[in-house]
C-alpha cells in the first residue's frame, strides 16, 4: 500500500517538473519569435533603405513616406506587445508564488489534521477499553452480532433458493406449451380470452397438466422473492443495531476527546477547505496566464498578427513592386544587394515560422499535461485522498502510471479512474465517531465522502 499523501506529493512533484519544462519551451519559442520580430523590423528598415537608394522615384511615388509610416506602426505595435508580455510574466510569477504559498499552507493544515486525528484515535482506543467491560454495551454489541448472523444466514438461504429456482425452473421454461399458458396468465383472474381461445387453451392445459405445474412453478418463483424481502428487513434491523452500537461508541469517544479536540479538528478541516479552494483559484489564474503567454510566445497574438499584416500589405502595393523591379533593372549593385537581403529575410521568416509551429506543438502538449495533473491534484484534495487514512493498492505498473500520463500514453481521466479503483480507506478506532460527526471520509468535507472505487472500498475496522 502507498499513502494518499505520498501519492499527492508525487503528483505535485510532476506538476513542478512540467512547469519547469513548460518555462523552458516557452523561453525557446519566445526566443524564436523574438528573432522573427527582429526580422520584421529589419525588413521594414530595408524597405526604407531601398526607397532612399531609389530616392527620386521613391519620393515621387510616396514609398519613403509609406515605409516611414510602416516602420513607426510596426515599432509601436511591437513595443506595446512587449509591455503586455512583461506584465503577463510578472503576473505569472506572482501567481506561481501564491500557489506555492497555498500549497505550503495546505501541507501545514494536513500535518495539523493528522496530529488531531491521531489524538482522536487514541481517545477511541481508550473508549474501546472502557466499553468492553460494560454490560450495557456488551448487550448492544451482542444484539448487533446476532442480527448480523441471522442476516447472513438469510442471505445464504436466499442465494440457495435462487439457484434452485434457476435449476428446477428449467423444466418448466423449456416446455413451450406450459410457458405459453403461463405468459397468458391462464388460470388467474387476469385471464379473460375469447371463448373460442379459451376452449383451445383448456385442451392445452389438460394436455400438459398445467393446473398442478402452475402452482409448483409459482411457488418456485415466490420463495426467492419472499426471502429477498426478509433479507431487506433483516438488513434494516442490522443497520439499526449497528447505529445503536456506534452511537454508544461515539458518545464515549466524545466524552474522552473533549470539545476542544473535536472543535480544533473541525476548525482545521474548515481551513483545509479554504486552502484547497485558494489553490484551485490560483491554478485557474495560472492556466489563463499561461494560455495568454503561450499565444504571445507563438506569435498568435493580435498585435503580432497585425504587424505582419501591415508588412504584407506594404509588400502588395504597386509602388513597392515597381521599386523592386527598377532596382533589379539598374546596373548599380547597392539596390540589388538590398533586394537580396529582403528576400533572405523573407526566407528566414518562413523557416522560423515552421520551427515555431513545431515547438508550439510541444509547448501545447506540456501545458495540457500540466493542466491535467492540476485537475487530478484538485480532485485528490476534494476527495480527501491526501488524508493519512487514505491508501492506494500497489500493482505491477502502479509506479509507471504517472509517467504514462505525462508521456501521453493514458489520459487524465484514465489516471483518475485507475486511482479510484485502487483507492481505499484504512479503518481507524475513531471511525464510528467520525461517521456520527460527519468528518471525512464520511462527509462534511468539501467534495468529500467515501471512496467509490474498487480496491477494497471502505473498511470499518477499529476493534469495536
Amino acid at each position: 500500500m502507498v499513502s494518499g499523501r505520498k501519492t499527492l506529493a508525487e503528483i505535485e512533484r510532476s506538476i513542478e517538473e512540467l512547469r519547469i519544462r513548460e518555462q523552458q519551451l516557452l523561453k525557446d519559442v519566445e526566443g524564436i519569435t523574438g528573432h522573427h520580430v527582429r526580422l520584421l523590423e529589419e525588413r521594414t528598415a530595408a524597405f526604407r533603405e531601398l526607397a532612399e537608394v531609389r530616392t527620386r522615384g521613391a519620393v515621387a511615388d510616396g514609398v519613403i513616406d509609406e515605409a516611414d509610416a510602416l516602420e513607426h506602426q510596426v515599432a509601436s505595435l511591437l513595443l506595446a506587445r512587449q509591455a503586455t508580455i512583461d506584465a503577463l510574466k510578472a503576473r505569472a510569477e506572482n501567481a506561481n508564488a501564491r500557489r506555492k504559498a497555498f500549497n505550503v499552507e495546505a501541507e501545514a493544515v494536513r500535518t495539523e489534521i493528522a496530529a488531531l486525528e491521531k489524538q482522536l484515535d487514541e481517545a477511541a482506543a481508550k473508549a474501546r477499553a472502557q466499553l468492553a467491560s460494560e454490560p450495557a454495551y456488551a448487550d448492544l454489541a451482542k444484539a448487533r452480532d446476532q442480527t448480523a448472523k441471522v442476516h447472513k444466514q438469510a442471505e445464504e438461504k436466499t442465494h440457495q433458493a435462487e439457484e434452485d429456482r434457476l435449476q428446477k425452473g428449467q423444466a418448466y421454461e423449456n416446455d413451450p406449451l406450459f410457458m405459453y399458458l403461463w405468459r397468458r396468465k391462464y388460470g388467474s383472474a387476469d385471464y379473460r380470452p375469447h371463448w373460442l381461445i379459451r376452449m383451445g387453451d383448456d385442451r392445452v392445459a389438460r394436455l400438459v397438466g398445467y393446473s398442478e405445474a402452475r402452482g409448483n412453478y409459482a411457488i418456485l418463483n415466490e420463495i426467492p422473492e419472499r426471502l429477498r424481502e426478509h433479507v431487506a428487513l433483516l438488513a434494516a434491523d442490522m443497520a439499526a443495531a449497528e447505529t445503536k452500537v456506534q452511537k454508544a461508541e461515539a458518545q464515549r469517544i466524545n466524552e474522552l476527546a473533549g470539545s476542544d479536540l473535536t472543535g480544533n479538528l473541525s476548525a482545521a478541516r474548515g481551513r483545509q477547505i479554504e486552502a484547497n479552494k485558494a489553490l484551485e483559484t490560483s491554478e485557474a489564474e495560472i492556466a489563463e496566464i499561461s494560455r495568454q503567454l503561450n499565444q504571445y510566445a507563438e506569435g498568435l497574438d493580435q498585435s503580432f498578427q497585425e504587424a505582419i499584416a501591415l508588412s504584407a500589405k506594404f509588400l502588395e502595393q504597386e509602388s513597392y513592386q515597381r521599386l523592386i523591379m527598377l532596382a533589379r533593372r539598374t546596373a548599380g549593385p547597392t539596390d540589388d544587394s538590398i533586394v537580396a537581403r529582403i528576400g533572405e529575410m523573407e526566407r528566414k521568416a518562413t523557416d522560423l515560422k515552421r520551427t515555431i509551429d513545431e515547438r508550439r506543438k510541444d509547448l501545447d502538449k506540456v501545458s495540457a499535461k500540466r493542466k491535467e495533473l492540476l485537475d487530478i491534484a484538485a480532485k485528490f484534495r476534494r476527495n480527501h485522498y491526501d488524508d493519512d487514512a487514505s491508501e492506494f493498492e500497489l500493482d505491477d505498473i502502479a509506479e509507471d502510471v504517472l509517467e504514462a500520463l505525462i508521456k501521453g500514453v493514458i489520459t487524465g481521466a484514465d489516471y483518475w479512474a485507475r486511482s479510484q479503483r485502487r483507492h481505499q480507506w484504512r479503518g481507524r478506532p475513531a471511525d464510528p465517531f467520525r461517521k456520527s460527526a460527519g468528518f471525512p471520509p464520511f462527509g462534511g468535507g468539501w467534495g468529500g465522502g467515501r471512496s467509490k472505487g474498487g480496491g477494497g472500498g471502505f473498511k470499518t475496522g477499529g476493534g469495536f
